[in-house]
């Protein structure tokens, strides 16, 4: 499945309230604005929601009200999958789900609804408590197996927040199994990733370890191994009580242009951060096969070449590993080296946000590749967001 059509509202009719307009998406996104424009606010509420579709269902109290509204594949009428969620104070006040023309659950505020039983070839009541999304309550692959891609959806999204640490401040014990590894790996669990590169290595092997070390070839890193190690720095009293096997790990690199090993600890923030990201991605395309990858901050902390070359190899990724990508930035180095045909620019208005990008505001998009100026420019001018100015003085 892929996300194509995302509306969302927060606290409507309050003081705080703020939304999303039906924004389009397509399979490759670089959604680009100011500092509080609301690019954060716009992916996070993506993964908020993918969060409450993929945990137990369970709502917790709130003091909000939130509403979204997700389409999906809009380009196959006969299989469009769209979802309507409407939460109030932890409550469930609104669930729909359509596939095509089919209406194939619905239920009230009360939690009383109807849902589509594949077995007896029509719809049957059924009623859920209003704290439990029903669409998650009711998973059974025999009676409803149209659940099924809404929850692999949310379950293989993955979320990156660029800008934080991503684990370079964690250590790992060593798991003895592949098993082990698999059942105590949180693979959304973004400060995870030496547990899940120990993982890929163990169940992918050197399949994974190279593609890690092409990305970061790529990039101006030339890395010829990757693996991990017990701290050099550790105190000695951990190696009297604990076993070799369990003593705490951590990743280390060997360049090529160093004698020595480069630990975790003492690697750029830039370097461990594309590090950690690449171990995180090249596990989830050879292994886990995610459905949409959103990074959040993308490239903050990198140099323009370097910023340049990950934007490249992520959109390369996009392309042939069947998964959409979703990223967001307010850097210049970032927006000169995403071509234009992936921008959505926010228009930022009180209460709400709105993207525009080829598939509202094409002909401005058209339009500036003829001006002969870098896209920086075509943020900075707002040259995107010009057409709604002229059609209201209009």
């Amino acid at each position: 499945m892929k996300l194509d059509i995302l509306a969302y509202q927060y606290n409507q009719g309050q003081r705080s309230a703020w939304r999303i307009e039906n924004c389009r998406l397509d399979k490759i996104n670089l959604i680009v604005g100011k500092n509080a424009s609301g690019k954060s606010r716009i992916v996070k509420a993506i993964y908020m929601l993918a969060e409450l579709l993929s945990e137990s269902g369970t709502l917790n109290p709130q003091p909000r009200t939130e509403e979204w509204h997700l389409s999906f594949d809009i380009e196959r009428p006969h299989q469009t999958t769209k979802y309507v969620l409407k939460i109030k104070n932890g409550l469930v006040i609104q669930e729909k789900l359509v596939i095509g023309d089919r209406e194939l659950l619905n239920r009230n505020e009360s939690g009383e609804g109807t849902i589509w039983a594949e077995e007896f070839n029509q719809p049957m009541r059924f009623q859920t408590p209003q704290t439990e999304l029903a669409v998650v309550k009711r998973r059974d692959a025999i009676q409803h197996p149209f659940l099924e891609n809404l929850y692999q959806w949310s379950d293989s999204l993955r979320f990156y927040q660029f800008g934080s640490q991503l684990g370079k401040d964690n250590l790992a014990s060593i798991m003895p199994t592949i098993d082990l590894l698999k059942k105590y790996t949180n693979l959304k669990d973004s400060n995870s990733v030496i547990w899940i590169f120990m993982l890929g290595q163990k169940e992918i092997g050197d399949t994974f370890i190279e593609a890690i070390l092409m990305d970061m070839k790529k990039m101006g890193y030339p890395i010829t191994k990757i693996a991990t190690k017990v701290p050099s720095g550790l105190n000695p009293e951990f190696h009297h009580v604990l076993s070799k096997e369990n003593l705490p790990r951590w990743l280390y690199v060997q360049e090529a242009d160093l004698l020595s090993v480069t630990e975790q600890s003492e690697m750029s923030q830039g370097m461990f951060r594309a590090l950690s990201l690449f171990i995180q991605i090249n596990y989830s395309l050879l292994a886990s096969k995610p459905s949409c990858i959103i990074i959040d901050d993308i490239g903050e902390g990198l140099d323009y070449q370097r910023a340049s070359s990950m934007i490249k190899i992520l959109i390369e990724k996009a392309q042939t590993g069947l998964v959409q990508l979703i990223m967001t930035t307010n850097d210049e180095f970032i927006m000169n080296g995403v071509p234009l045909e992936y921008w959505s620019v926010i228009e930022r208005k009180p209460g709400s946000a709105k993207l525009h990008n080829r598939f509202n505001s094409k002909d401005k998009f058209e339009q500036f590749d003829f001006i002969g100026l870098n896209n920086f420019d075509f943020f900075t001018s707002e040259f995107a967001l010009q057409e709604e100015l002229d059609t209201e003085e209009v």
